[in-house]
């Protein structure tokens, strides 16, 4: 059975859990995208969160906002995230008051007037540069994280595809918005996680779930992988090298 990876499927099914994973992340640095994030929140502060997803990391780290604009372009990853800040704040409804879910396109104009949030924060989601720029105050920070060009490299080479394989640099281009939005200060970090799957099945359900290789098919693929899972088995698990960055600007 081939299976396309498709964000509404997973938002319907999980949000964007991966609890249910059987993986040893080891961090190669100590850069935390949610600490940096938290550490530019006052009670002060109106943010937004383009591709927010079901925000299970996510929320403990917002609760200092004055605001959060939850904002994502799938009603069911909305609907998780309402749920999980539920959870989360369970008896304090000044807490759960703060945020407000909107189902917007990421990838275009911002619903929102100039200069209306002191931070903007998205993760594997991006956004279009200007936009963010236009809505932010000025002195404003916005922190993004997401995948490198080199992500899973070794296993997107043994398949011959997967996202951004093979096309041109997704950082450099995200680098050259920047700089072209006219950004006052612009910091790129890399950096790299190993990811250590117990067993061929939970590789299997991140790549169903992801868009790593773009879509998996059972008859066609399952060879191939057998071949990667020889090639990366370690006593900690199966190893998947992870490469991502990070970009912390300021306006």
């Amino acid at each position: 059975m081939k299976i396309k990876f498709n964000y509404k499927d997973v938002a319907k099914e999980m949000g964007w859990s991966f609890k249910k994973l059987n993986c040893l992340t080891i961090k190669k640095t100590d850069y935390e995208y949610y600490k940096k994030v938290a550490s530019k929140i006052n009670e002060n502060t109106i943010m937004l969160d383009i591709g927010c997803g079901s925000g299970e990391k996510a929320i403990p780290y917002y609760v200092k906002a004055k605001k959060i604009y939850a904002a994502d372009n799938e009603p069911n990853m909305l609907e998780k995230m309402k749920e999980n800040v539920e959870k989360t704040f369970k008896g304090k409804p000044n807490l759960k008051e703060k945020f407000i879910y909107q189902e917007i396109d990421c990838e275009k104009n911002l619903p929102y007037p100039d200069e209306f949030f002191d931070l903007v924060v998205s993760r594997h989601c991006g956004g279009d540069m200007n936009e963010i720029y236009r809505v932010l105050k000025k002195g404003g920070f916005c922190i993004l994280q997401d995948i490198s060009d080199d992500d899973c490299i070794e296993l997107k080479k043994l398949f011959n595809r997967g996202q951004n394989y093979n096309k041109p640099s997704i950082c450099k281009q995200l680098l050259n918005e920047c700089f072209d939005a006219k950004f006052k200060e612009i910091n790129l970090l890399r950096f790299e996680e190993l990811n250590y799957l117990k067993e061929v099945a939970d590789l299997k359900y991140l790549l169903y779930r992801t868009p790593i290789l773009d879509y998996y098919d059972d008859e066609k693929d399952d060879e191939t992988l057998n071949k990667y899972v020889q090639e990366h088995t370690t006593e900690k698990g199966i190893l998947l090298i992870r490469k991502l960055h990070a970009l912390e600007l300021k306006k």
